[in-house]
């Protein structure tokens, strides 16, 4: 059924759509009489493969696999994600976004100095930015954009309605993140990281 869903509201089935009213309006024009239904199906399937053909590229979100990452890749994927969301969020979502980034540019220096004391906070911070972050925005990216935005997946809520929660979310326990370095808190730091991870470890809109 979801499948259906995501046909349904995907580029290509529109345009054929679209098209294919075509048809009907040639009709009733007195363009085309017998075999009207052909021609409308054939309109339907050149615009079903011009939408397909047309459709951009999603965003590429994929999760880093490299093992070693420095503060200053860190920073780097970070504003990189950022640049390569920004198409598809709303301004709110943006926001929260913006939030998680200031919040990741903030603590990471005081991070990369403190040394063993606060490995917690820096691999909470790397799994935000190299795991839960490129997997959320990519199951996003991925959804046909007229269904993000009408059908209700989770809880009577839309995919976007979902995105921004779940973004406000991670902002708030990255700005957690910063106030806990900043107060030397190595077990408040371990606590964001097992909430993130259960709440981030397998994203998925269609649950």
């Amino acid at each position: 059924m979801r499948r259906l869903q995501l046909f349904f509201y995907g580029n290509g089935n529109l345009a054929g759509l679209a098209l294919a009213l075509l048809g009907p309006v040639l009709l009733f024009a007195g363009v085309i009489g017998a075999g009207w239904g052909w021609i409308t199906l054939g309109l339907y399937v050149a615009g079903l493969l011009l939408g397909w053909a047309l459709q951009p590229a999603g965003a590429s979100f994929e999760r880093a696999l490299q093992q070693h990452w420095s503060a200053e890749d860190i920073r780097e994927r970070i504003d990189e994600l950022v640049q390569k969301a920004r198409p598809m969020l709303t301004p709110e979502m943006q926001k929260h976004l913006d939030s998680v980034r200031g919040s990741v540019h903030e603590v990471l220096p005081s991070l990369a100095d403190a040394g063993p004391v606060f490995n917690d906070g820096l691999f909470t911070v790397r799994e935000t930015v190299l795991e839960y972050l490129p997997a959320t925005l990519s199951h996003y990216a991925a959804l046909p954009p007229l269904f993000r935005v009408t059908q209700p997946v989770q809880d009577g809520k839309t995919p976007r309605q979902l995105l921004t929660e779940q973004l406000a979310l991670l902002a708030g326990q990255m700005q957690q993140v910063v106030a806990h370095v900043a107060a030397s808190d190595a077990q408040a730091l371990l606590a964001n990281g097992r909430f993130l991870k259960q709440k981030f470890d397998q994203p998925d809109f269609l649950k």
